[in-house]
Order: C-alpha cells, then structure tokens, then sequence
C-alpha cells in the first residue's frame, strides 16, 4: 500500500491487507478512523466506507504507523495524532502523478486510467458531501481489474471510452452491439458486456440515468403527481396503455434526464467547478469588445436587476435550446423526436459551445411536434428551474466547501418554427416578426404576406423616403414599428390564460383574421411561471443559421429560376402591377398565355453554366466546408438538391458575392456583396460594440437595396429578421452563443 499507484494489484493488495488487519482487531461493524489523504484520521467511517476511501484517495503519506488502528507505537511517549492541514495533500491528488504514498511506476495500470479515477474519487466525495451512500461497488471492482494481461485499461476505463466512442463518432446501436459480441468473444476472459443496454448500466450505477414519465396520447397531461396511478387521461379519457404482443405498454414516454444532479456533478469535478467561476475570477475584460455572454447587455442586466445572484460567481446562467429531428434518419419518414438541451454559459469561450457541456435535459416523443402541448412536456424541467431559482445545496470541489447553488434561464436557442412553439406566439401571417409588434412592416401579396418597407429603419431625412418607383410605389413617411409595453404584453397573454394543452377545440377551423385583428399571443407559455422571465431581455434568439439558410436559398433560387424556389413567378410579377412599378417587368397576355418578360437580376443560361462552373471549381481547405460540387447537376446549369446550413453559411458570406462579380450588374452585386460581408462580420469569434453598431445602420440600407432589385415576394418574414440580429448581438455577444450550429 505504500509502493503501488491506486488500483494496481500491488497497491490493491495494501489495501486488502490493510482491511484484514484491522478487521481482526475492530469489531465487523464498528466505525474506524479513516485514513485516506482526505479523511486524514479526523473522521470515523464504516470499514465499507474506508475501503472505498482508500482504493479512489490513496493513504496519507503520513500515515506510516497504524496507530489508530491497533498497531503500537515504537514510544508509548508519542502521540501519533495526525497534525496535517485538511487541503494539505489536495494538489497531490489534483496532479495526477502522486496518489498518496511513494509512488512507484508500475506498467499494469497507465495512465490513462488517471482521469476516469479522478471523476470516480471526486463524484464519491460529492455524494458523500450531499449525504448520500456512494453506490459503486461494481464500478470500483472493475476498477481493480485489469482488462487483460498486459492491458493498461481496466474493465471500467475500457467500457467508459467505448462509450465515449459511441457518442462521439455516431455509431448505432446494432453496430455497437456487434462490436461489443466480437470483444467479448476475442477476450472472454474480460468479461465485456455484450449488449449497449448492459454497458449502459455503468451510467446509471454513476447516477446518469433519466426517467420515464407517462403521458397523454394527445399530449393533456404527464401521468405523474396526482396522476400517476390513473389508467386513463382526466381531459380526454383516452387510455394510459395500448396492448402489443399481449403485454400492456403505454402509449407515449416522456423521458426525463434530471438536470440538477447534473449541474451539481459539474461542481464535484475541481477543474470544472474552477471553469464555472471563470467568468467573474479570471475572465479579462476589453473595452468595447465582447467575446463570451458575460460581456452582452442581457447578462449585464440581470446582474443589475438581481444583485444577490450576481454576487456569487458560481451562480449558473443556462441557455435552453430545443429542435426537432428524425430519429430515423429517413425524410420520407414524418417522425419528429424533440430533445430539449441545457447548456451552462458560466464557462469560458472554447467550454462554452463544447457538446460535451450540453446536457439533454428532456426527450420528447413523436411521432408529430408537439404544438401547444409542449408545456406539458416542460412540466420537469420548470420544477427544476423554480427549485434552482430558490436554491439547491451544492458541494464544491475547488473550494471543498457546500454552498446555495442557483440558476436562471438567460435565453433560449431554436430555429423560428420552434421559437413560435416556445413562445407561445405566432411566427407566420402579419405578425410574424417577435421583435416590433405594432404597425409591422408586413403587406399582403398575391400569394403571400411579404416583409417590405425597410425604409422606416432610415433617418426621417434620408433622400430614399421621397422615391416610389424604386420600391413600393409610396413615400415612406412612418418610422421603424414598436415593441409591446409589458403592461400590453401582459394583457394580451391574460386573454389566452385560459387556453389549455391537449384536446380542446371544437373541431372549427380558426377564420382568418386581418391586419387590424391582433392574433399574436395563442397562449401563456409555461416559461412565464418563471418569476424573472419578464425581466429577460432576450428570452428568444433569432437563429442566424436558419436566417443565412434562408436568404442563401432565396439568392440562389431566384438567381438561378431553380423551379419550386425562385421569387421571380408571375405572382410576384403581379404585385409589382398592384404596385405600378417596374412596368418593363409586368407580365402581358399573348393569346391565351400570360407570359412574364426577363428579368434582369436572372442570370442567362450561359451566365448560369459560368457560375455553376465557379461553384464546382471552389476548393476548400480540409474540413472548412462541403464539396460545392456535389450539388451541381450533371449538365452544369443549376443547383440541385437540399444544401447544408453551414454550405449556406460559406456561400452567402464568401463564395455567392466572389461569384457573381462580373456576371450581374453593379448594383446587384453591391448588394449581395454587402449582405455576405454583413454576416462575416457578425459572425465573428469576437465583435467590437463599435463594429456592430456599425452593422445597426447598415443592414437596413442593405435590404433597401436589394428591394429596389428583387421583387417584393423576395422578402419573407426570415430575410426581415436580419434587421434585428444587430440588436440580438449587442444584448447576447458573440453569435456562437445564440445560434444552433452546436445542437
């Protein structure tokens, strides 16, 4: 025990020896100083207890006569008290080269066991702290068992990369299972589960578990609580269970990964618990930069409004991000599964957007998106966030102290069909921008509700709100719409708090209501019963992911005519006749066939075969982006299939406006020349508060100029969003803070 690295067999047997001498002079069941570098003979513990302490702590190196164990002193005069200092022998665990007493190498277990061993001591004394009985009875014996002679893993460090493997690389569950009945019958002798449910028992013995919470066929109610012990829903009636293969199973899961226990394992670790700290402790601030949320005007403001919070750095602030997925990976399939992700922005910048710090806090189940039913869902994850909010005793690591944990939810993260959901207010029709609510900028088309009238952002004396002909056939005399009051946002939600989830319309279809008829809020959502949710400045991010995938789709497709996704159809001709503007492009009727004439901003065939040309000739440093190529069709003349976010993301910004220079007219690529740089600069690692009130003024004259170009069909609800992402940085920071990239 005093020549071994923990868990070798040298050390294993120590400590075994170490037992067995104190069993024969300690009653089975008595309590015994323990003493580990910890403990250091100033705590009693059961002899289980001790055990445990010795193989995860290692002996105090002090510790060289068991005098307080029944061996004798050499002199009776001398009292062998330990006179250490509680954190004396912290850094020596910390390091990771010394574990206790004379270290010595040994070759059977490396060291790459080191930091599973680290995690396992540091949960073991978190749990205790809390007041619980560890349970890794299992996980320490396979801690002591080498996987096979020679190997340098032992069985748990073994099946803890295999599932890191697993998560990190994608592999199914077939595939892994497959690799684990290979592994075990290579080594039998390892004794390797052979399926992925057996090794993910490791997980939950570690306390990474979920549970399963029943829930209405139609989405009323979560079978928990009051409910647990019913058969069928209070609200509609329907039946808790359904009959398959003669065995009773219930209809849909909820499945609930608890998020306190996981957020209190991020301060059992002293490296992580440190990392939480970082933003109040060492994170060095630049004027007019901003790099991490720490530097934005929301986070900013909570402090302000909520001093006790910001007090004490080790307070979390969590970002909750949600969208829907096909679990099958088949888009013929209508499937749709939601996870409902945490994410803790208290780390630093390159911790902060790491997956590995995302926790899934909820999974909800398809096979249809869960509409105004998804408060339902939330139910957990809300208890959970009011409990943060009051408190939750939590021990810390760095500090080995207990302190009063709290949490607040500073923003959400999801694509804008999702926001909507979350919200609980409409994203589509006349009021589809979240941002200005009163007088908004929308118009109805011809077959559509268009964004158009950017001049209102200008100043009230910019030349450009005396033409007509260039954009809407009007002056533009108003200025840029208004925000809600909280006293109006309170109003509007008072009206649909009655609105209930589940089955409770009437089975009539809702009549269209006009411009004046404000349809906005179609229920309170359940983020409200937080008590500092309307306090929140930027409750909601617009996803600049989504937002760059859309314009993206709108250049291409119109500059293309790509069927089904150019804004040049003869109905966005015919707003332009309702709108007495650009007469050379309104249709005319020849015979029986209403014929549109070219548009200048449509590229000629042989412009579009030089440009298709450009795209498949691009080249990219390795792992920077897609092959452009593959989405070119065979004879070189158009784009063809769904392009990738982070494709969209490359062309808009850099490739689009490299290609068009000499193709169009200067005007048009000007304009897109400008949008692509626009989106570069917001999306850079750091902004400058001076940079990105620079883009507050220019985005409008950007989008002013691409309207007197495109026609008003051009301009959705997503191309508007763009004016506001200006605003949304200023408040959050940096955009890798608010996008969906990482989810």
């Amino acid at each position: 025990i005093t020549n071994g690295r923990k868990f070798t067999p040298s050390y294993t047997l120590g400590v075994e020896q170490f037992m067995e001498f104190v069993k024969q002079r300690s009653p089975e069941h008595a309590h015994i100083s323990c003493p580990c570098t910890r403990c250091l003979n100033q705590s009693r513990r059961a002899q289980a207890v001790v055990h445990d302490h010795l193989l995860l702590f290692g002996m105090s190196a002090a510790y060289t006569r068991w005098t307080h164990h029944g061996e004798s002193a050499i002199d009776a005069n001398v009292e062998f008290t330990e006179q250490v200092h509680p954190h004396e022998y912290d850094g020596i665990w910390e390091s990771h080269h010394y574990d206790g007493i004379h270290v010595s190498e040994e070759p059977n277990v490396g060291d790459q066991a080191i930091p599973d061993l680290e995690m396992l001591s540091e949960l073991y004394a978190a749990a205790e702290e809390d007041g619980q009985l560890p349970n890794f009875t299992r996980v320490l014996k396979d801690l002591k068992r080498t996987l096979c002679p020679g190997s340098s893993h032992s069985r748990f460090s073994f099946l803890v990369r295999l599932l890191r493997i697993k998560s990190r690389y994608r592999i199914s569950n077939t595939t892994f299972n497959a690799i684990l009945k290979l592994l075990s019958s290579a080594f039998p002798d390892s004794k390797l589960p052979s399926t992925y449910d057996d090794a993910n028992k490791y997980l939950r013995e570690l306390g990474l578990g979920y549970d399963e919470i029943h829930v209405c066929q139609n989405n009323c109610v979560l079978f928990r609580k009051t409910y647990a012990n019913m058969d069928a829903c209070p609200k509609c009636k329907q039946s808790r269970w359904e009959d398959k293969d003669g065995k009773r199973v219930p209809r849909k899961v909820l499945r609930h990964f608890p998020l306190i226990p996981r957020l209190k394992r991020m301060f059992a670790s002293s490296r992580t618990a440190k990392d939480l700290q970082w933003h109040g402790t060492r994170r060095e601030t630049v004027e007019g930069q901003m790099s991490h949320p720490a530097d934005g005007k929301a986070w900013k403001h909570f402090d302000d409004k909520y001093n006790w919070f910001a007090k004490d750095a080790r307070n979390l602030r969590l970002a909750v991000a949600t969208d829907g997925f096909n679990p099958f990976g088949n888009f013929s399939t209508t499937y749709s599964m939601w996870p409902v992700l945490v994410m803790p922005l208290n780390l630093p910048p390159w911790e902060c957007v790491n997956p590995a710090n995302c926790f899934m806090s909820l999974l909800i189940p398809g096979p249809k998106s869960p509409g105004k039913g998804f408060d339902v869902f939330l139910e957990p994850l809300i208890e959970e966030l009011l409990q943060l909010w009051s408190g939750v005793m939590t021990y810390d690591a760095a500090s080995r102290t207990k302190f009063n944990l709290h949490a607040a939810v500073l923003w959400s993260i999801n694509d804008y069909p999702a926001l909507g959901t979350l919200l609980g207010r409409s994203t589509k029709g006349y009021y589809a921008c979240v941002h200005f609510d009163k007088n908004p900028l929308s118009r109805r088309l011809k077959n559509k509700i268009g964004y158009i009238g950017h001049r209102r952002y200008l100043p009230t004396d910019h030349d450009w709100r005396k033409y007509t002909k260039e954009f809407d056939g009007n002056t533009e005399e108003q200025g840029a719409p208004e925000k809600f009051t909280a006293e109006e946002v309170a109003e509007l939600l008072q009206r649909v708090s009655h609105v209930q989830p589940g089955v409770t319309d009437t089975g009539l279809k809702r009549k269209r209501g006009d411009k004046g008829e404000r349809v906005i809020y179609n229920r309170k959502s359940a983020w409200w019963k937080l008590p500092y949710w309307k306090d929140l400045l930027l409750p909601h991010n617009l996803d600049v992911m989504h937002i760059e995938k859309n314009i993206c789709d709108n250049l291409l497709g119109t500059l293309l005519k790509l069927e089904g996704k150019t804004k040049d159809t003869v109905s966005s001709r015919i707003d332009l006749v309702a709108m007495g503007i650009r007469r050379k492009l309104h249709p005319y009727q020849e015979g029986h066939v209403v014929k549109t004439p070219p548009a200048w901003y449509v590229l000629k065939p042989a412009q579009r075969i030089t440009f298709c040309k450009y795209l498949r000739g691009v080249k990219f440093p390795d792992g920077f982006a897609a092959n452009l190529g593959s989405y070119i069709t065979a004879d070189g003349s158009k784009v063809q299939g769904r392009m990738k976010t982070h494709s969209c993301h490359v062309l808009l910004q850099r490739i689009i406006p490299a290609g068009l220079r000499g193709l169009v007219r200067p005007d048009l690529y000007e304009a897109v020349a400008e949008l692509g740089n626009f989106f570069r600069e917001l999306c850079s690692r750091n902004l400058s508060v001076h940079v990105v009130q620079r883009l507050k003024q220019e985005i409008p004259l950007i989008l002013c100029k691409l309207e007197k170009i495109f026609p008003p069909a051009f301009f959705d609800v997503m191309v508007h969003l763009a004016v506001h992402l200006p605003d949304e940085a200023l408040l959050r920071g940096p955009v890798q803070y608010g996008w969906m990239y990482p989810i």
